[in-house]
């Protein structure tokens, strides 16, 4: 007969704050839309390692039952992982450098581990959750550069360990990945993708708040809790609501080579620079947890987390004519964005009015799957005008910001109902989508030389969240 395991001596249970800093190391790739290659090879306009430092900050709460070991962590750290290299842009006549770096790394995780040794003050754990990081990238071609947040994923594993009753020191390796996706253009209507992966190994030295707390027992008295105490704990739950997104989307159209009939590429710039307004609206559903503590019998303080699907879909299209010496230039567009999924990880502080309803103010940390696309057709009734079409799309996990605030009202014990709003901002993206060129010596028009344009389009991924939700506290 197996002998029942033992409480562990040292209790893990509570929350804690520290310092953590380490070094980095990976790969980066940078793909030039304007390459042309043979599927299924990748368009590399670079490819390079990278590697450097990082410090930062980490709060985090452990829950101990015996000798396992369940938590949540968040740290933000200041990086410089960097890389480059000198030849980039292989089918340019000469090769130019590119680079990429990592400037700041964030992350929000799950733990789960095992209280191991004599005392149980030996912690194994994996863990894994939310990536957050601000990426630079930049090509010396033009040149050109681009910054911005993108959420990814992380996993790792680490061994934590007692130094004195409320002090810790950690080990820690973490796998990062950014997956790639468009960051700046690098030329008029061609866009550059920048992805990005690294190891992180790190030690820190952690805080834990509050005396020691007694080692976790088989069984416990189970306590009455007092009435202004019953949002205190942990809680978990469903919502759904409506969201919706900014509904404007820009394209532009930039000259880049002229031909001797002056007035041709202008027109062709002029018919593709245009503002398209989309539908906006669409719902959102999913889950969320969180934690509560009361500050006082009235001020309430926690932190919540949620993940959603979201339908939010909208395109819309155009059409102009611009009317030259030349002919007519005749222009349609036709643009799309949407927001497959959104995120949040936020702070709540709040004020019980009674005691049983709950008005507070929350903000924090949005992330969201974005998508836009967008394809430009041109032509001119004169003869042997050929007519033309360029595309481009945009897809990336996007990090932002969120700022709102609700009512919950505890209904049954246990069981609370809250109304929320949020206002998200995933930030804009400015990708490229093809040139367009009309060579007129092959042509009827009346010069000669190629006159030719760059397109992009601009879109914003921000917007409104009101829903409804339901809670289950655990306390």
């Amino acid at each position: 007969m197996k002998a029942p395991i033992a409480p562990s001596a040292y209790s893990w249970t509570g929350s804690y704050g520290g310092i953590a800093g380490g070094y980095g190391w990976g790969h980066s790739d940078q793909t030039d839309s304007g390459i042309p290659v043979v599927p299924p090879l990748v368009p590399r306009d670079g490819s390079y390692p990278v590697r450097g430092g990082l410090f930062g900050g980490t709060l985090g709460y452990n829950w101990q039952q015996r000798p396992w070991v369940l938590g949540l962590e968040g740290d933000l750290s200041w990086a410089d992982i960097t890389g480059h290299s000198d030849l980039c842009g292989p089918l340019t006549a000469t090769p130019l450098p590119c680079g990429t770096k990592l400037d700041a790394l964030g992350t929000f995780r799950g733990r789960a581990g095992i209280a191991v040794g004599a005392a149980g003050n030996w912690l194994l754990y994996a863990t894994g959750g939310l990536a957050v990081g601000r990426i630079h990238g930049w090509d010396a071609l033009t040149p050109a550069s681009g910054d911005v947040w993108r959420a990814g994923w992380t996993v790792g594993a680490g061994i934590e360990t007692t130094l004195a009753p409320n002090w810790t020191a950690k080990l820690e390796y973490l796998y990062v990945d950014f997956g790639n996706a468009q960051v700046f253009n690098v030329v008029p209507g061609v866009s550059e993708s920048v992805g990005l992966s690294a190891n992180i190994l790190r030690a820190g030295i952690n805080y834990r708040f509050g005396d020691q707390a007694p080692p976790p027992q088989l069984y416990t008295r189970v306590v009455p809790m007092a009435a202004g105490n019953i949002w205190s704990g942990w809680y978990a739950g469903l919502n759904a609501g409506y969201v919706d997104g900014s509904r404007i989307i820009n394209t532009d159209g930039s000259v880049f080579a002229n031909s001797t009939t002056r007035q041709t590429a202008p027109a062709m710039a002029a018919g593709a620079t245009s503002q398209l307004e989309t539908g906006q609206g669409g719902f959102l559903g999913g889950v969320q947890f969180g934690y509560n503590t009361m500050l006082s019998p009235l001020l309430l303080a926690g932190f919540e987390a949620d993940i959603q699907g979201s339908s939010l879909r909208g395109s819309a299209s155009t059409a102009t004519s611009v009317l030259t010496n030349a002919g007519t230039w005749d222009t349609s567009i036709a643009a799309s964005r949407s927001l497959s999924y959104l995120g949040t990880i936020r702070a709540r502080v709040g004020a019980t009015v009674t005691p049983n309803l709950l008005l507070y103010v929350t903000g924090g940390l949005a992330y969201g799957g974005v998508k836009s696309s967008t394809t430009i057709s041109q032509a001119n009734a004169i003869a042997d005008v050929p007519a033309n079409t360029t595309s481009g799309s945009f897809s990336d996990n996007r990090a932002g910001y969120t700022v709102g605030g609700g009512g919950e009202w505890m209904f049954l014990s246990k069981w609370s109902l809250k109304a929320e709003y949020l206002y998200y901002d995933l930030g804009s993206a400015n990708y490229g989508t093809g040139n367009i060129l009309v060579d007129e010596f092959q042509t009827s028009l009346p010069g000669f030389g190629i006159a030719a344009i760059g397109t992009s389009t601009r879109v914003h991924f921000n917007g409104n969240i009101a829903r409804v939700g339901l809670n289950y506290h655990l306390n």
